[in-house]
């Protein structure tokens, strides 16, 4: 039989109140007569979210509230006093990330990835401008602006090569590795001659890039190929100081230097066939080929009503329900789902029929609450 919650207390979780901090106010909430705990998102948001409704992986909990040790140790303090643990899912949306994995797999791999009917994006597009890419709207002025005053750079990290404007990093598309790979093989083979073992492996590189899969039935190849591309890449400029230099280099002269418009040429035509647009964020208000939060453009929306994707986001807070961890769900802005009553009776069955469930519901002025 379902938990009926008789009153709740709502906790926030951030950085500096995670799993540990909740467990030493229990007492007090049950003095006071609370019966259930209600919690903000605990899944992986953002770097230092401070509400976790930015998440980026709800297959994941969120580090900086604990582990799941942790998560269990309040979970155990709450059915020690016989409370009960309400938890806010947001199945609406995710947020625009460099550590959204499933966004950085889109955007590297394209129709080849594995996220690429996870969201409700219309890549099919009347216009060229929009045609097989991702709006991006979160430039402050004009893209040309931007460009040739040197806000636009290439970077590279661990995770690869990506574009960076401010705090803003969206990986660039995998095959554009060549912008930085093929110019640099023949001066490369001057520096360390083409024996040498580095400089053997930094031509495989280029040689995996060259042959990449270019069909989905062949994702899970691509993948591996790709991860070895980053791998490979990343060691050999850690590790060889010439490599370091001229990659460096090689970014440097891709990133342009302002007061030089043609500078910007080669960035220019990189970013023209990356996997996403980047545009002024004022943009989103006439021409968009994304769903997203309200008008929020870095929330971009999730394609729930498919089922391969409902199970895998779901997985996570399923298992919690199931080995009882959480007693309830507290589903945030029904409204912009694509099929709300489709929605909730995929999760009252996926759930299981002692899971409490609340629905958030905002209504307009004009509008009743729908009869379900």
């Amino acid at each position: 039989m379902s938990r009926i919650p008789l009153s709740t207390y709502r906790i926030q979780f951030n950085p500096g109140f995670g799993f540990r901090k909740a467990c030493d106010i229990v007492e007090y909430l049950f003095l006071l007569g609370i019966s259930d705990l209600y919690a903000s998102p605990v899944f992986q948001a953002r770097k230092g979210s401070t509400h976790g409704y930015d998440i980026i992986d709800p297959t994941q909990l969120n580090a900086e509230l604990g582990d799941r040790e942790d998560l269990e140790a309040l979970s155990g303090c709450l059915r020690h006093r016989g409370m009960g643990w309400i938890q806010d899912i947001v199945p609406n949306h995710v947020a625009v990330s460099r550590d959204n994995p499933y966004l950085r797999d889109l955007f590297e791999n394209g129709s080849c990835s594995g996220s690429f009917g996870a969201f409700d994006i219309e890549w099919d597009y009347p216009s060229d401008f929009l045609r097989n890419r991702c709006l991006a709207p979160f430039l402050a002025g004009l893209y040309g602006e931007a460009l040739e005053n040197g806000e636009i750079k290439v970077q590279f990290s661990p995770e690869g090569l990506s574009i960076k404007y401010y705090d803003l990093e969206l990986p660039l598309k995998i095959e554009s590795y060549f912008h930085l790979i093929d110019p640099e093989i023949d001066r490369l083979k001057g520096v360390l001659g083409e024996d040498h073992p580095d400089f053997i492996k930094f031509v495989g590189t280029a040689h995996t890039l060259r042959n990449l899969p270019a069909s989905a039935e062949k994702c899970t190849e691509r993948g591996e190929q790709v991860l070895f591309v980053k791998r490979m890449l990343w060691e050999l400029y850690r590790q060889n100081d010439h490599i370091k230099k001229i990659l460096d280099e090689g970014i440097a002269v891709l990133n342009g230097e302002p007061g030089m418009p043609e500078s910007f040429n080669r960035l220019d035509s990189l970013l023209a066939e990356q996997n996403f647009r980047l545009s002024f964020w004022k943009v989103a208000s006439e021409e968009i080929n994304y769903r997203r939060f309200f008008n929020i453009n870095d929330l971009i929306t999730l394609r729930m009503e498919e089922d391969g994707i409902f199970d895998q986001m779901h997985g996570f807070i399923f298992d919690l329900l199931k080995n009882g961890i959480v007693t309830g769900l507290r589903v945030d802005h029904i409204d912009g789902l694509y099929d709300p009553t489709v929605y909730l009776k995929r999760l009252r069955e996926r759930a299981g029929e002692d899971a409490y469930i609340v629905v958030e519901k905002i209504l307009m002025s004009d509008e009743n609450l729908p009869d379900f």
